[in-house]
Parts: structure tokens; sequence; C-alpha cells
């Protein structure tokens, strides 16, 4: 169950990231794909910072959605750093693959990405501390 919740989430992830238009779901429609077989590399240092309402909507769908992704790979497989490894990966394969389907890949979000993996994983340990200085101040009492 738990690898399951991390191929759909991927999936999800996947189809955000992927889809031709990528409000299809403020719209209310299915998400349709372009392939593309001369993806233009450069898009990934493209630094088209926009601070609007949606971009800024579409760069928190980037940080949550990755750390949601983290806290998956960390509930499997309950290594902090593996779970960042594969999360990160995982954004840079997503901005990649981007270029492939028409859509603009930004390192840029690699890194929002990854600020969302780290605070997913601060979040996480902070609540194991947490449950152990509860369990030893329990046995203790």
């Amino acid at each position: 169950m738990k690898t399951l919740l991390i191929i759909l989430w991927g999936v999800l992830l996947f189809v955000f990231t992927c889809a031709s238009d990528s409000g299809f779901w403020v719209a209310g429609t299915f998400p349709t794909f372009h392939w593309s077989t001369t993806p233009d590399f450069h898009e990934l240092t493209n630094m088209d910072l926009m601070p609007t309402f949606g971009y800024i909507i579409r760069k928190i769908g980037h940080f949550s959605g990755f750390a949601v992704l983290a806290a998956f790979f960390y509930r499997q497989n309950k290594s902090i750093k593996k779970s960042i490894m594969y999360s990160v990966f995982y954004a840079i394969f997503t901005e990649f693959i981007q270029l492939y389907f028409g859509r603009d890949g930004r390192l840029y979000d690699v890194v929002i990405d990854t600020a969302g993996i780290l605070f997913g994983m601060t979040l996480i340990t902070m609540a194991y501390r947490r449950k152990i200085r509860r369990k030893m101040s329990d046995s203790v009492l």
C-alpha cells in the first residue's frame, strides 16, 4: 500500500507537470499531452519569475507536492536521506521530461521542489523527536 501511494502521487505530479495546459484542473478539463522530439534544453536555465497569483499558486503546488512525495518515501523506507534523494531525483526528472512535452522545465523549480522536500523532512524529524521526548518523559514518570 505504501508503494502504491508513492506511485499514485508520482503519477499525479507527472500529470500536473507534463500536461499541455497546467491549468486543466482549474478549467475542469481532462489533461492532454503533446510529445516533442526536439526539446529546448536552454529552457531549463530560463529565469522567467512572474509574481502573479496563478504563478505563486503553481509554485506552492511544487513545494507542497514534493513535500508530500518525500513524506510518502519516508513512510515506506524510514530513511530521511533516501527520501530526500529519491524525491530530489524525481523533481529533476519531472523538470527534464517536461521539455519533451512542450512544457518549460526550469531548474529553479527543482530548487522550489527541493525546498518543499526539505521542509517536509524537517517536519517529520521534528515530529519524530517530539514523539521520542514524549516517550522518554512518560517512562520517567
